[in-house]
């Protein structure tokens, strides 16, 4: 009988040891900051056809707020949960040198966490005008621009962890889509 009194701790200590990692391996997976945030503009006009660096911001603490707001020279309002980002279009046109987008003319957004990603899919798009796609990034992935568009602004960036890439291309529309709301969502 002594022995069971023991087995019974013992097994009751064993059983929550495990509860106890599993959630922490769980609550482990997902993002709570955007270790980098990178955008890079590409046009064979505004750019001889080279990506040049237009914003980097991080790290940012996920939460309740817009984490970027006004990222980009004042575009998108970048929006972030544990597995979504969401861009908002926020951009004033006229100020914009380019609005519709050719065959030549690439808008980039790396966005990397505290935490690897391993898929991402672009769940919703409120305008056919917005040309979108989105790739997982490796761990260790290395971008480089032929420059920036300010003083001081980083031309080499790494993703420790990988990360997502959503590049707005050619068939973008700014101007259709500003009418419909303008926003893109990616879960990752």
């Amino acid at each position: 009988m002594f022995t069971r009194q023991k087995a019974l701790p013992a097994a009751l200590l064993s059983g929550l040891a495990f509860a106890a990692l599993s959630a922490v391996s769980a609550t482990a997976d997902t993002a709570t900051t955007v270790s980098q945030a990178v955008n890079f503009f590409e046009n064979s006009q505004a750019t001889g056809g080279n990506p040049m660096t237009v914003d980097a911001k991080g790290p940012v603490t996920i939460g309740d707020d817009v984490e970027l707001p006004n990222f980009a020279f004042a575009v998108y309002d970048v929006d972030f949960t544990d597995s979504s980002v969401t861009m908002t279009l926020v951009a004033e046109l006229e100020k914009l040198q380019i609005t519709l987008y050719d065959d030549t003319t690439f808008d980039r957004y790396y966005f990397a966490f505290d935490h690897a990603v391993s898929a991402a899919t672009l769940s919703d798009a409120t305008d056919e005008n917005f040309s979108a796609t989105v790739e997982v990034l490796a761990p260790g992935t290395t971008v480089t621009s032929a420059g920036a568009f300010v003083d001081g602004l980083a031309t080499d960036f790494t993703f420790e962890n990988g990360g997502i890439l959503v590049t707005i291309g050619a068939g973008t529309d700014l101007a259709k889509v500003t009418e419909n709301g303008g926003s893109l969502t990616v879960d990752f």
